[in-house]
């Protein structure tokens, strides 16, 4: 009895740790899988409440003596631990079969999760002062949408901050270099200089001066000077990690505590442009005021691209190549009958090219060959034509079999390949033509009947006439002239 009760004891135990580690673990998922940062505060609230539960529930089932309660704590330990690994299970199955929230998200996921979907991703740049470079801001499909026959997504991807805005650049003098700091953050201002210097009457970190008090864009430049106070008054500094900073606040960080930094680039696929990748001296390093040692900075610097050949590449591959290399791409399509569909025709860069991040890429892509299409009228087939920049003729014959502006005959049947330069020749009907009798003598009963034989409309008006009444003294049109059924023709009757 008492090993089976030792057996049920590890298993009760084995059974809670279960469900604590499944809890947890499920935590972490859910966590990092929120899409966006009102799914994630619930998420988060609501699996760190799920963990601490599970977390009591091990504590109270660990000090349970009762059978029947250990009992009640297995079940209930095996539900917790289905519950969340279901979670799970779902969530990476609906991450396959639904469209995701990428807002946020870096563009390079985006496309590496349309690749494994065969979905083509369309990008559109715009400018945004809240959403970083290369995230999403929003997307074409909504959250949730099914993938299943999905082919294409089109994501809005923030550029970055607009440089050609205006913004008020107020008098600094006096101000805390913090301070100033902040107004240059929080308004974008992406060429500011600060230069620093001692001063026996400005206290440390305090502008003494700066050139522009005006209206500027975002990319102009400002130059100020920070005061680093008396130079008797030096003090040692102890070295933060500067490491993730950008190139303009670990400039300004030596500056203040004047240090002798400098920057050597590396180039670095990975991390932005000017981003602080590694410094020479280890953080919590204590510098002394007489101490110039050189403190060096490595940033990260983007390799010039080199254009490899974009014809042998498929929209999925130009794509990928594109967001890898922090290039914009902009597709437009056409038909080609000697290009496979969903291949490179044309680009404004040829193999070999040297492009910068940031660049665009513009490229035509064939849709492959245009067939030809069946058409009800004559207007349909132009608006079609001229969408897809066909050339075109169009001729009119008389025919008695086929209806007015009814195809006669076309140089192309339906579903055959257009070619690139071909020409469609189209014939259309005038309808049934006839020839215009004499109506000149008739009496008007005479003159409908030879109009209704001829296939004519007539219409009567009349003219003084002192020796005819009510015959025929005048016709609109030549008799013997050949004109489409149907024509009307204007009869002056004499009274």
């Amino acid at each position: 009895m008492k090993e089976k009760e030792k057996f049920f004891q590890v298993f009760t135990y084995f059974c809670l740790a279960l469900s604590l580690v499944s809890t947890v673990t499920y935590m972490i998922y859910a966590i990092l899988n929120s899409s966006n940062l009102v799914n994630q505060i619930i998420s988060i609230i609501g699996v760190i409440i799920l963990a601490i539960f599970s977390v009591l529930y091990m504590i109270v089932g660990m000090f349970a003596e009762n059978k029947k309660v250990k009992i009640f704590i297995i079940i209930g330990s095996l539900l917790l631990s289905f519950y969340s690994f279901s979670q799970m299970i779902i969530g990476i199955t609906n991450s396959k079969d639904f469209v995701l929230d990428f807002t946020g998200k870096d563009i390079k996921e985006v496309v590496a999760w349309a690749n494994e979907r065969d979905i083509l991703v369309e990008q559109e740049f715009q400018t945004s002062d809240t959403v970083l470079q290369y995230k999403i801001i929003s997307q074409s499909i909504k959250a949730g949408t099914s993938t299943k026959n999905l082919k294409k997504i089109t994501v809005i991807v923030s550029d970055g901050i607009d440089t050609s805005v205006h913004a008020e650049v107020t008098n600094m003098v006096g101000w805390k270099l913090d301070d100033v700091i902040h107004f240059i953050d929080d308004n974008h201002l992406t060429n500011v200089t600060i230069h620093f210097e001692f001063s026996d009457s400005v206290p440390k970190d305090i502008i003494i001066s700066q050139d522009i008090i005006r209206e500027i864009k975002r990319n102009d430049p400002l130059t100020l000077v920070s005061s680093l106070g008396k130079e008797s008054e030096l003090k040692s500094v102890t070295i933060d990690n500067l490491v993730g900073l950008d190139t303009f606040h670990a400039i300004v960080y030596c500056g203040r505590n004047y240090l002798n930094c400098s920057i050597e680039y590396v180039y670095n696929e990975e991390k932005e442009e000017g981003t602080v990748l590694k410094q020479s001296i280890k953080k919590w390093s204590v510098i002394q005021p007489k101490d110039r040692k050189e403190l060096v900075l490595t940033v990260a610097k983007r390799n010039e691209i080199t254009i490899p050949d974009l014809t042998k590449m498929s929209v999925a591959e130009l794509t990928t190549w594109t967001t890898n290399n922090r290039l914009k791409v902009e597709i437009s399509y056409e038909y080609d009958d000697s290009i496979k569909k969903d291949h490179m025709i044309s680009s404004n860069y040829k193999k070999g090219d040297v492009v910068q991040v940031g660049d665009t890429i513009q490229v035509i892509v064939s849709n492959g060959p245009l067939r030809m299409i069946a058409f009800t009228d004559l207007e349909e087939f132009i608006k079609w034509a001229d969408e897809n920049e066909i050339a075109y003729t169009v001729d009119y014959q008389y025919s008695d079999t086929v209806g007015k502006g009814k195809i006669i005959s076309s140089t192309h049947k339906e579903g055959q390949i257009i070619k690139n330069n071909d020409t469609i020749k189209l014939v259309i009907s005038q309808g049934g033509n006839t020839i215009v009798p004499n109506l000149i003598g008739m009496t008007k009963e005479e003159v409908n009947s030879s109009c209704k034989k001829a296939n004519i409309i007539c219409k009567f008006i009349y003219e003084d006439d002192d020796k005819e009444n009510n015959i025929a003294i005048k016709q609109s049109m030549r008799s013997g002239s050949n004109v489409p059924t149907d024509t009307t023709v204007t009869v002056t009757l004499g009274k």
